[in-house]
């Protein structure tokens, strides 16, 4: 990794297959924590290209714990996270939503990282056994229609990169990388990323990988989900490579505007209890609203409508009919039949 380290700290960029190599040798454990802390640290400074994204998203593919689903029209909802917005575990709830809808949500997920609750966190508190094996997910996925694959389950390899992260305390390019390297292999994707820069920056590495619909939100240049709080811009890639950009707002799908403070989360346990209500009706407003929203996105993104008012009346009807919360409890039923 010595000549692409070197490129990098002299402001060059990786190659596509240069970028792949340095990532298949940084993920087999054979390089050394000050050469990967001092490659992050170049990258950033230098910034990250579209290739450089695709080619380390290629080599942690390969690495990746891989698991099968029998729907081709499995998505994912997830973000890269570090919004700080402090808002409730909108895309966890949205996975059920979208469940619920009938199509079928690996959710890949992790521990929080700089909220109070990340979707592990409040998936335990709502009885979800987080940390099923592989091929108990795989089950759980082909079976209910939604599976939560926890991150450091399928990703052994990051073990060579934890703790060089942690001590770098900064965001490396491993927060854009972790939700394209989902172990389901989905071909479509809703990911919400934290500025207009990184959306941008994922949408062009997108085209040069092998994906059928991916979809990225950024609200205000902050927030990695839609808020209806403000305009929320939309990256839509598809599998001919073509490109849309458009925004949204709480107009497009009929609801009033919301404040942040409406969407305030906490813990895990207040979290678990926002969105429980939300599932079985007792909660109405902002909060309900924002979760329909996002999953008439992913669901305008599975494939299932290209009209977002009849995925906005789809999510409604997953809810309001009780599928949302049968795909919850079905899930913490088989985590405890299979303890």
């Amino acid at each position: 990794m010595k000549t692409e380290l070197e490129k990098v700290i002299e402001g060059h960029n990786l190659t596509f297959d240069e970028a792949y190599n340095v990532m298949y040798s940084i993920m087999s454990g054979n390089e050394n924590n000050s050469k990967i802390a001092s490659l992050l640290t170049a990258l950033k400074i230098k910034g990250e290209t579209s290739e450089e994204v695709a080619g380390f998203v290629k080599a942690m593919r390969e690495k990746v714990i891989k698991i099968k689903c029998e729907n081709e029209r499995v998505i994912d909802v997830c973000g890269t996270g570090g919004d700080g917005s402090g808002t409730f575990n909108i895309s966890t709830a949205v996975s059920f939503v979208v469940a619920g809808a009938g199509v079928n949500v690996a959710k890949h997920g992790n521990r929080s990282i700089s909220s109070k609750s990340g979707s592990s966190d409040v998936l335990h508190e709502l009885g979800v056994d987080v940390q099923l094996n592989p091929a108990l997910s795989e089950k759980a996925l082909n079976e209910i229609g939604i599976a939560f694959l926890f991150a450091p389950l399928y990703h052994p390899a990051m073990k060579h990169v934890a703790p060089i992260r942690k001590e770098l305390e900064f965001r490396s390019i491993f927060n854009i990388l972790g939700p394209l390297t989902n172990p389901a292999g989905v071909k479509r994707q809703l990911i919400g990323t934290f500025n207009d820069d990184v959306a941008r920056l994922m949408t062009d590495a997108i085209r040069l990988l092998e994906m059928e619909k991916v979809s990225f939100l950024c609200t205000s240049n902050r927030f990695d989900e839609i808020t209806l709080t403000d305009t929320t811009k939309v990256y839509e890639v598809n599998h001919d490579n073509s490109m849309y950009f458009y925004t949204l707002s709480n107009e497009n799908f009929g609801y009033p505007k919301a404040t942040l403070e409406q969407l305030q989360g906490g813990s895990a346990k207040e979290n678990a209890e926002i969105i429980y209500k939300v599932f079985t009706g007792e909660t109405v407003g902002a909060a309900y609203e924002v979760v329909v929203a996002n999953a008439a996105m992913a669901l305008k993104t599975s494939g299932i409508s290209d009209d977002l008012l009849e995925c906005k009346q789809i999510a409604e009807d997953s809810i309001k009919s009780g599928a949302t919360l049968k795909k919850l409890n079905e899930l913490k039923e088989f985590g405890e039949k299979h303890k």
